[in-house]
């Protein structure tokens, strides 16, 4: 029998790109940094509820596909004027850029303001706030806090230099959860060149502004996490990399249902980086091919705490993992064979 099922509010953005790769034009597909949170939210298990504005072009289809695949879609609110809009190129190595094909203003205009936080967060176990403006962050955790919410929160690249002090004050009691990028333009300071070793310097240097916990994504090197003045780093899981849009998304929700399951911080670290997995394997935010199953994840989360820093063997990650399976297969299936 499963466990109470948690509840997540995921509160960012909603785009169509059109996409470019070296294989063809895919137009106005289904992406943006809420969406591949909540899909990953939902494929560990919680159900993850979408708090996000989209225009009045946006494809009823991909909203029904969101609600199919477990995403609750009653807090998604319809707006004038167009959904955020960009164009994306991949190169053949990889590489890809954004750029605007709509107005740059869609993007606050399509953030969630305070009233859209009310229904969705009555309730809610957890609110996890995606990249946005700072302005719709900043309503974001202050909703949070008003109502005693836990939050996570994943900072915008384009809103740290410059916002660094604004920042700080959104961060004060929320799992921070930014990039290596992210962390190098708060703290130009620190001169580290490995990212392990800058992930572990940024995160002790973020004690001062008082996270919740830290987890420093690192890409295809996992992620740094720091909780209660210890840092583990946790790799990323071995994956072809089809598509990396979405990825530091997808570990966020992953994460963060790891975390509000387990408060595990390794356990946690590893449930990020196998969504991030499973996202850069497939093309686009809704993948045509089976997913990976819930034992198949539990064995991707075993092999990785298995490849981390010494110590992964504690009656505490032992007894995380446990309530891991539980949660994902039910408490019949949950013993280790």
């Amino acid at each position: 029998m499963r466990g109470v099922r948690r509840s997540i509010a995921v509160a960012g953005n909603l785009t169509l790109d059109d996409t470019v790769t070296p294989a063809g034009f895919v137009p106005k597909a289904a992406g943006g940094d809420a969406l591949y949170a909540s899909l990953a939210v939902s494929a560990w298990g919680a159900t993850p509820t979408l708090v996000t504005l989209v225009g009045d072009d946006y494809p009823r289809a991909y909203l029904d596909r969101m609600a199919a695949l477990g995403v609750d879609i009653a807090a998604v609110r319809t707006t004038d004027g167009p959904t955020v809009h960009y164009l994306v190129t991949y190169a053949a190595d990889g590489n890809r850029t954004f750029e605007w094909v709509g107005l740059e203003e869609r993007l606050l205009l399509t953030s969630p303001v305070e009233s859209d936080y009310n229904a969705a967060l009555d309730g809610a176990d957890w609110l996890h706030l995606a990249a946005m403006p700072i302005e719709a962050q900043e309503i974001g955790v202050a909703a949070g806090r008003a109502t005693r919410t836990p939050m996570s929160l994943d900072p915008h690249e384009e809103y740290t230099v410059g916002f660094e002090h604004r920042v700080r004050r959104l961060v004060d009691g929320v799992v921070f959860m930014p990039s290596e990028l992210e962390a190098r333009l708060l703290f130009p300071d620190i001169d580290v060149a490995d990212p392990v070793a800058f992930g572990f310097a940024v995160s002790e240097r973020l004690d001062a502004w008082r996270p919740a916990a830290v987890a420093v994504k690192l890409g295809p090197l996992g992620s740094v996490v720091r909780v209660n003045e210890r840092s583990i780093h946790v790799p990323a899981l071995p994956a072809e990399v089809v598509d990396p849009t979405g990825a530091g998304d997808a570990y966020c929700g992953g994460f963060v249902v790891g975390w509000l399951v387990t408060r595990d911080p390794a356990v946690a670290a590893a449930c990020g980086s196998v969504a991030a997995a499973e996202t850069v394997g497939v093309f686009g935010a809704f993948r045509e091919t089976p997913p990976p199953t819930p034992r198949e994840r539990i064995a991707n989360v075993d092999q990785l705490l298995e490849a981390g820093a010494p110590a992964r063997t504690t009656a505490e990650q032992n007894a995380a993992m446990r309530t891991l399976r539980a949660h994902l297969l039910g408490d019949r299936q949950a013993s280790p064979a």
